[in-house]
């Protein structure tokens, strides 16, 4: 693992308190915006809910989402993912739980969410096994779409689903935050980077305030609130019926989906040499989000996702270092038991907030973007890859089409969002694995094979495994060499010569094979030949070639039996 470049703060450094506080101000600035989420489930809800009970539902949200982020920080006892990624209240699960709400009541509609909970912590247990069809493409997939999803929430947050017309001072608070965000992360020096999403929101929150866009009710409405009040978490009980388990099971798999996009934002983020996912890693950090939710069952909090914004905007600040996770929690915390700061986030208006998503959105995009593009895709890959691109893009386009006709795929659908185009990418994935194979062999004349050949074959084979397309170059420079200096050597004793080239690759590891028959070359040795072994030792050249290749290949293993002689070259994939 390689600090990146762009990093200020790695993912065991800690933190200055000066810096900490404003990285924590600023995520609580974005996870807090986003409690406008219980907010409207609140209002939305079947049962009729009291203003207080709205502020018991926020702060339960807000200790489950810092129970979330101590347990993936914290990462013992197999639970944890050990780097910084939060989760947030999400609205898709609206429909799923007015379902349950409008049968038994909130206490069916939160205590069903331990079912999804425990859908992830069973997942968890069998995503390692996934490694070869949860591939770096499939991942990159998943960023790209959680990219476009919260774009997407962002420009409808600025226009509006409604047919009212958006208004010119929304543009121009949007623009103008939007701008601020680009600046600063443009052109502003290294070391104030931290601080770009802070700048955009005071200077976004400060123009709409002096245009008046805050309306006064808000304003009454947060002197009303008391600082300090005791939440009364799990006041609408618990309780769980049968009947609606296949919807929270749904629920549960969308929101992994959700989870492998985002800790593949988070795992890229902490590793500039990043390029194959950390599956064990996932299932950790799948499992604390599990437990979090069954928690969360009981204290009666709204269903969250994990948050690619947040892991984003920690990353655009230049901060990837776990520690900031408990500057978070302590501060999501004092926020839960603060209810005029869970108030007074309702003032951010919501052309700020859509133009930090759309600013997060961009960068998470490109992120998706460069990881699809690092791998070396054949058509099998790249039907997988856009077919479950367009389903993301197009999802909304589909639920509407299968409302009538089916609507329970239609309901799950609408929860999922976007990352559905995940679900039909793993999907094709695993079906386009039928008939493609990991090993393959080809014998070469020696006197008819030209570098033009073995490059092709090399490349083609790259494109067959989705390899990275660096590793696949260095792979071919190294394969041509061994041949040509086998070929070369003396030591085929075939007639005429040839050899034999074997190719294994999973995921992980690239092993190529050379196979003969001859006399074997020698074991590489320690060092090369010194200038007087070149003179007078006649198998010092085959000794050096043997050196020259332990140095470009990671292993070198050479084993002779009964005259048939095989040369390996293991590669990192």
């Amino acid at each position: 693992m390689r600090r990146p470049d762009t990093t200020e703060f790695w993912v065991n450094d800690r933190l200055p308190v000066p810096t900490a506080l404003g990285l924590s101000l600023e995520q609580l600035a974005f996870l807090g915006a986003l409690l406008v989420v219980p907010n409207l489930f609140a209002h939305n809800s079947i049962v009729p809910l009291a203003s207080h009970q709205f502020l018991d539902i926020a702060s339960a949200t807000l200790l489950v989402c810092a129970l979330g982020v101590l347990l993936q920080v914290w990462a013992r006892w197999g639970v944890g993912a050990g780097y910084y990624y939060p989760q947030q209240a999400t609205p898709t699960v609206f429909a799923i739980m007015l379902v349950a709400g409008s049968h038994g009541g909130m206490a069916l509609a939160y205590g069903m969410v331990f079912v999804t909970g425990l859908t992830q912590v069973l997942l968890s247990g069998v995503l390692s096994r996934l490694r070869n069809v949860f591939t770096v493409e499939v991942a990159g997939l998943a960023v790209m779409l959680t990219g476009i999803t919260t774009g997407k929430m962002g420009l409808e947050a600025l226009f509006g689903a409604g047919s009212q017309p958006v208004q010119g001072n929304a543009l121009l608070v949007a623009a103008v935050t939007l701008g601020v965000l680009v600046f600063c992360n443009v052109w502003v020096r290294a070391r104030f980077q931290a601080f770009t999403t802070l700048a955009g929101l005071a200077a976004g929150t400060a123009i709409a305030i002096a245009l008046g866009m805050v309306p006064g009710a808000v304003w009454d409405e947060i002197g009303a609130t008391p600082w300090v009040r005791l939440p009364e978490v799990g006041g609408f009980g618990w309780q769980i019926n049968t009947e609606f388990i296949g919807l929270y099971v749904l629920m549960g798999l969308s929101l992994t989906l959700m989870s492998l996009g985002t800790q593949t934002v988070a795992q890229r983020a902490v590793d500039a040499d990043w390029h194959i996912p950390n599956l064990r890693a996932y299932a950790r950090g799948l499992r604390a989000e599990g437990i979090a939710h069954m928690a969360g069952s009981f204290l009666n909090a709204m269903p969250q996702s994990a948050s690619g914004g947040a892991v984003g905007l920690a990353t655009s600040a230049g901060c990837t270092s776990r520690y900031l996770g408990y500057w978070v929690a302590g501060a999501l915390v004092f926020m839960a038991l603060c209810s005029k700061l869970i108030v007074l986030w309702f003032a951010v208006p919501a052309p700020v907030i859509a133009a930090l998503m759309l600013y997060l959105a961009a960068l998470l995009i490109m992120t998706g973007l460069r990881l699809i593009s690092s791998r070396m895709l054949d058509n099998r890959r790249s039907m997988a890859v856009g077919l479950g691109l367009m389903v993301g893009v197009a999802n909304q386009y589909i639920v509407w089409g299968l409302e009538d006709s089916m609507p329970g795929v239609a309901d799950f659908m609408r929860v999922a969002g976007a990352l559905n185009g995940v679900m039909v990418a793993l999907l094709l994935t695993l079906v386009f694995r039928i008939g493609a194979t990991a090993r393959t062999r080809r014998r070469f004349e020696v006197a008819a094979t030209t570098a033009d050949d073995l490059n092709g074959y090399i490349e083609s084979q790259g494109r067959l495994w989705g390899a990275r397309r660096d590793s696949v170059m260095r792979l071919r420079q190294t394969v041509w060499e061994a041949f040509d200096l086998v070929a070369h050597s003396g030591r085929i004793q075939a007639s005429p010569p040839w050899l034999e080239v074997q190719t294994q690759f999973d995921d992980y590891a690239l092993r190529v094979r050379f196979i003969y028959d001859g006399v074997s070359m020698p074991q590489p040795p320690g060092a090369p030949p010194s200038a007087d072994d070149m003179l007078d030792d006649p198998d010092a050249a085959a000794r050096l070639s043997s050196y020259l290749l332990s140095k470009l290949a990671r292993r070198v293993q050479i084993t002779e039996r009964d005259g048939r002689c095989q040369l390996d070259l293991y590669f990192d994939a």
